[in-house]
């Protein structure tokens, strides 16, 4: 990167003293208060005209969703808090998502496990996983602005995204979230969802996915708000009488109660899991 700093001949010039002024007598004032400055959160990650993902300006922190499951009602509410005052890098930035806030500011961005077809139907095998839970994600090239940036993404770029980049979109900004926002995947046995051109193929991890059916998730989160009362407030509530989240937060209670991947295998057109956070995840090239 070019240095701003700007650079004489090398001669060192003693300057000439600036003769002294004097200064009006001011009348004197009461003190004021300095003014209150707002919390800057990821400060060492702000958001800059053009920021793509990159491996060198992330807050991924490490055991991040071992720390979750371990925080107390008033870290889980603070966290909530800072995460809606997150700096976000633009290409991120495009909505105002809060579950892509939550997510960033608590550093759920490890990398997912990829690997060439023979390693991952070795892992397969030494997993008892089968052909047919292979979960698949189809993609197309996306165009969108975002804080006055122009991006244009490939199909593959996307797909690179998901598996490579320290950086991964996963907020709710295109609808039709049902359980969560997330990254969606369909229980195809590796074939086309039918929603893209290009698909990718990955399987859950059984040592970093923590799967929880989105009825149990609607259950289980009444009985977390009694205890949570102050996350609870700080995310925007549940509505347990209809089982419904509010705000499109589903995945963040989620999050705050351990579970990375939702699923739910009532529908007739096969198993759908939103994961959350990308280290559930081994993808085949």
């Amino acid at each position: 990167m070019a240095s701003n700093k700007s650079h004489t001949s090398g001669v060192t010039r003693q300057a000439t003293p600036a003769p002294q002024v004097q200064q009006a007598t001011q009348p004197q004032r009461s003190p004021q208060m300095p003014p209150i400055q707002p919390v800057q959160v990821n400060t060492m990650n702000p958001a800059n005209a053009n920021q793509t993902p990159n491996d060198q300006n992330t807050p991924v922190q490490p055991g991040a969703m071992t720390n979750l499951s371990q925080m107390t009602d008033d870290e889980l509410a603070q966290l909530v808090r800072d995460s809606q005052h997150a700096i976000m890098p633009n290409h991120l930035a495009d909505a105002d998502d809060p579950t892509q806030k939550f997510v960033y500011q608590a550093g759920l961005n490890a990398l997912p496990q990829v690997m060439d077809n023979a390693a991952f139907q070795q892992f397969m095998q030494d997993n008892g996983i089968s052909q047919s839970q292979i979960i698949a994600r189809s993609v197309d090239p996306i165009q969108f602005n975002a804080m006055g940036v122009n991006f244009s993404y490939t199909a593959q770029n996307v797909a690179d995204m998901m598996m490579y980049s320290k950086f991964n979109y996963i907020g709710g900004k295109h609808g039709g979230q049902a359980y969560g926002a997330g990254t969606y995947f369909a229980q195809t046995g590796g074939a086309s969802t039918g929603y893209g051109g290009l698909t990718v193929n990955a399987v859950l991890n059984p040592s970093t996915a923590r799967i929880i059916s989105s009825g149990q998730l609607a259950r289980k989160a009444a009985a977390f708000a009694q205890s949570h009362p102050k996350f609870a407030k700080a995310v925007g509530g549940y509505v347990g009488s209809s089982a419904k989240f509010r705000g499109n937060n589903m995945s963040i209670w989620a999050l705050a109660m351990g579970y990375n991947v939702i699923s739910d295998g009532s529908s007739g057109y096969g198993t759908y899991y939103n994961v959350i956070d990308r280290s559930a995840l081994v993808y085949r090239k």
